[in-house]
């Protein structure tokens, strides 16, 4: 509504400038129609522009924003259907440390994407979680249970077993890395309030 009202004063203030525009040069040119003409539109394309460029000047990134936002929000949805598929896996595991590994796996991605739903700005600084990562855990969980449902234990199977538990709990560290730098904005932001807080309490000291 508030850029509607921008928008609608813009036109109505660029129009009374054209009209202006016409009388002025209408009376200088001696009467001169077309030239009145010609310096109105001139000047209500001028005025249009500046003025949209004074009180409208984050329309181009509002578009960017409401677009990755839209973007985000469809990750976000895809994400949430392999987060479910890694908590499945987790009932089906046998042993407790690969249970444990697999919950770490569920519960961190479950608070990346919290994170990213409540804002979508984020979404920027989690990609390689959305793209990679979350991809990777939900492969190998899976992977990882089909590999546990074999009826025969060979030496390939075991082999196989061991490289999967390697690897959750390598990504089990880089989902860490990943939330760390969602996070970091905040820890940012913590910072520079600590560093303000001590040095008005200085301040107040001397």
């Amino acid at each position: 509504m508030k850029r509607f009202l921008k928008q609608a004063f813009i036109f109505i203030a660029s129009s009374n400038i054209a009209i202006l525009t016409f009388v002025i040069v209408f009376f200088t040119t001696t009467n001169q129609v077309h030239f009145g003409v010609l310096g109105s539109i001139v000047g209500f394309l001028i005025s249009y522009w500046l003025l949209k460029r004074k009180l409208l000047p984050n329309d181009e990134l509002d578009k960017i924003e409401r677009k990755e936002k839209k973007y985000a929000l469809t990750q976000i949805k895809e994400a949430k259907e392999k987060v479910k598929k890694i908590n499945s896996t987790r009932f089906k595991v046998r042993s407790i440390f690969v249970y444990q590994n697999i919950t770490k796996l569920y519960k961190i991605s479950n608070k990346v994407i919290k994170i990213v739903e409540k804002e979508p700005i984020r979404y920027r600084s989690a990609q390689t979680f959305f793209q990679q990562h979350l991809d990777s855990s939900a492969i190998i969980t899976e992977k990882y249970v089909q590999l546990l449902s074999q009826p025969v234990r060979t030496h390939e199977v075991s082999t196989a077993l061991r490289d999967t538990e390697r690897a959750l709990k390598q990504l089990e560290r880089n989902m860490e890395k990943e939330l760390l730098v969602v996070l970091s904005g905040d820890m940012n932001n913590l910072n520079t309030e600590i560093k303000l807080l001590n040095q008005h309490l200085t301040i107040d000291k001397k």
